[in-house]
């Protein structure tokens, strides 16, 4: 259905958690708080079932006001929404918003729109064209990217999340449901930027597994001019921490 991977992957040692290769990114931008958003949440647990796609879920606050403060919201998720709009030329935010590979959005709960814009760059090369190369042991992981055009200087960020989460809103417009949601974000961080020897990292997996979250993507994303996220143009996930 998509272009042929771009992260090579290797494994010294056998270890437990496994490294996934997506060929696009879907970021969700939701809420708890918003009755527009499960048939969106729904989608992104399609797709965090398929190796092809990496949605991610970042709950927003701006609705909490409407009844039921989002468990899950941070101001941080919103300003990354804001950042995307400027970052897009786009005049507003709404929930559920779908981000594609960093370059354009969608309505979260159309997935077959989605699936279409992820067609479209996958044949215009705006895919994950950056390779990423992981190396797993059972007590380190190590990352190597390659310096190229694409890569010059994005930024590889590390973003924890759970896999799933069940929910019981208690108010609000989604009041007296119980809602799953899937690969939600917890924290991210950025790692370094790619520059003319490339990226070359190492991590102990005891750390990695500290947080407590049991999924990991790794995104290589380029900013614009004014350091808004922009193109997301390699990525790969640990998941089983």
């Amino acid at each position: 259905m998509y272009g042929a991977s771009c992260v090579a992957v290797s494994s010294t040692v056998a270890v437990a958690a496994e490294i996934t290769q997506p060929k696009a990114v879907v970021e969700l931008f939701t809420s708890q708080g918003c009755h527009s958003c499960p048939p969106a949440d729904k989608v992104i647990g399609e797709y965090s079932k398929s190796p092809d796609v990496l949605g991610l879920s970042w709950h927003v606050d701006y609705w909490d006001y409407l009844g039921w403060k989002d468990v899950f919201a941070k101001k941080s998720n919103t300003q990354r929404q804001y950042a995307y709009a400027r970052s897009l030329k786009e005049s507003q935010v709404y929930t559920p918003q779908a981000i594609i590979n960093g370059r354009t959005h969608a309505v979260g709960s159309r997935k077959g729109d989605i699936k279409k814009v992820i067609s479209t760059f996958e044949k215009s090369n705006r895919g994950m064209i950056v390779p990423i190369t992981a190396t797993m042991t059972n007590t380190s992981i190590k990352i190597a990217i390659e310096n190229s055009a694409d890569a010059a200087d994005a930024t590889l960020y590390m973003v924890f999340f759970n896999k799933e989460h069940k929910v019981k809103i208690k108010r609000g417009e989604n009041g007296g449901k119980t809602l799953t949601y899937h690969n939600v974000v917890h924290d991210s961080q950025a790692l370094g930027m790619v520059k003319a020897n490339g990226l070359e990292m190492e991590f102990p997996m005891a750390e990695m597994k500290r947080h407590g979250y049991d999924g990991c993507a790794l995104i290589l994303q380029r900013n614009d001019s004014a350091g808004n996220p922009s193109a997301i143009v390699g990525a790969t996930v640990i998941t089983d921490l």
